[in-house]
């Protein structure tokens, strides 16, 4: 049976699976909310028993993972001893994905096929229970992910259950309006959970295509006048300067950071501006949500319940708290119908090693400032990291929005401005640092431009590109 047939077959009514998930969303959310100050021990047995089955159905029902954990004993395994399996990375997914699959109706033609349904009809449920959702990623290497009802269903609750304790601990003024800014896709994973749990919310929630121009949004966020935003750090960035100008009129009593890395000069101009510090949100496409940050408190907690979570060094060796670690492997123990086992994220992280400050358990990590695939290597060993860039930069406040690019002989820079600014300074200060690293006669090109091309499907500002990634 070709793609196209079946799936014609397995497109059902999206509003009325739509309706089985808000149901069963509202009936556990008050449970759900109770796991935010849940010992470390007891989120982690519950991680420990999802992980169980999760390694039992993927044996069974996965030929890819059948012979790779063929050694594994699903009734004895923990979340802290996973090191005999080996690691998983997009490439390998991507590559065997219709052999990770546990539902083998399931194949990657027929989920491309559902993808390009949903860009032109609108959301579906595939089978009735699966989402399919795409991300370019941070690399740009385009991944496919089908998450089950449960796997949806659990991703969401864990990431809304924060919000819900904030608004049951904290006193907000008048009718909560929440704006968010982000992807404009129904394949992007955000926008589909949004729409699956809350598309009915129309009065008091407004969505804006990032890619949208600025004044276009400030237009919008001006007469929706929220009370709540969620957006991208470099589109709230700019939106605290659309405010220090002048055009932008509103002043919400929450936001919310997501999808990409809030940097420290980021974090500064929006408490400056809004007079409140932005919360900050980790996930993926893979992992759903990650991390959530407590208001007004720097750093993230760990979602400890929904994926295992392994900070490894370059050479995949595991990194003890306070040590910075190159990638983030992790085994999403939500999801059964594309299991993700020891799989690699290249976010760079640090699992803080301090007394926690606030309520809320799980451990903490510092807010996420980049990816191993940000660095830039040359011939000779020459290894120049984004820090670089992010430390002169974040004293430049002109700049507002900048993109680095590697050359064969050095750098190139893609700058956005709000008013004239001492290229000549910051250029003698990158082109001394290159040399300090070891790269002899670097060529460093500034240019300032009216534009930055974000990403095509995410519409996040790709703001480090390796020469391979050109």
């Amino acid at each position: 049976m070709n793609a196209k047939y079946l799936l014609a077959a397995a497109t059902g009514n999206y509003e009325v699976d739509r309706q089985r998930h808000v149901k069963a969303f509202k009936e556990r959310l008050a449970s759900e909310v109770k796991k935010v100050t849940w010992p470390l021990e007891k989120l982690q047995d519950l991680r420990d028993k999802r992980l169980r089955h999760l390694i039992k159905v993927a044996k069974k029902y996965s030929p890819w993972h059948a012979a790779r954990l063929r050694q594994i004993d699903p009734e004895t395994i923990k979340g802290n001893n996973l090191s005999d399996i080996q690691t998983m990375t997009k490439t390998d997914l991507m590559e065997n994905w219709d052999e990770i699959v546990t539902d083998r109706r399931l194949n990657l033609d027929l989920a491309n096929h559902h993808i390009a349904h949903i860009s032109d009809h609108g959301p579906a449920y595939l089978f009735d229970q699966y989402h399919v959702v795409t991300s370019g990623g941070s690399s740009g290497k385009r991944g496919v992910f089908v998450v089950d009802f449960e796997g949806w269903l659990c991703s969401s609750l864990a990431i809304s259950r924060y919000g819900m304790w904030i608004d049951q601990n904290h006193k907000w003024e008048g009718a909560k309006r929440h704006a968010s800014i982000g992807a404009g896709l129904v394949t992007h994973a955000s926008i589909a959970a949004f729409q699956t749990f809350f598309g009915e919310q129309v009065g008091n929630s407004r969505s804006f295509p990032i890619l949208l121009p600025i004044h276009e949004i400030v237009d919008g966020l001006n007469e929706f006048q929220p009370s709540h935003l969620i957006a991208y750090p470099s589109i709230l960035h700019r939106l605290a300067l659309e405010k220090k100008a002048g055009r932008l009129s509103i002043t919400p009593q929450s936001m919310m950071c997501v999808a990409e890395p809030l940097m420290p000069e980021t974090r500064e101009v929006l408490e400056d501006v809004f007079g409140k510090p932005p919360m900050n949100m980790y996930g993926s496409s893979e992992g759903g949500g990650i991390a959530y940050s407590f208001p007004g408190s720097p750093g993230m907690y760990l979602m400890e319940d929904m994926n295992v979570y392994e900070p490894v060094d370059a050479n995949g060796r595991s990194v003890p708290p306070g040590v910075m670690a190159a990638k983030l492997l992790i085994t999403n123990v939500a999801n059964q119908a594309l299991p993700l086992i020891r799989y690699e994220l290249t976010d760079e992280v640090l699992l803080l090693n301090e007394p926690n400050p606030n309520p809320w358990t799980g451990r903490r990590i510092a807010d996420i400032k980049g990816r191993v695939d940000d660095h830039f290597l040359y011939p000779g060993n020459v290894d120049v990291p984004p820090l670089l860039f992010w430390t002169v930069f974040g004293k430049t406040p002109e700049v507002f929005e900048y993109q680095v690019q590697q050359t064969r002989c050095g750098i190139k820079i893609l700058v956005r401005a709000t008013q004239p600014f001492k290229s000549d300074t910051i250029h003698k200060e990158i082109a001394n640092a290159l040399i300090h690293l070891g790269l002899s006669d670097p060529e460093l090109v500034i240019t300032e431009v009216d534009h930055i091309d974000r990403h095509a499907e995410t519409g996040k500002l790709r703001r480090f590109i390796p020469l391979t990634g050109q």
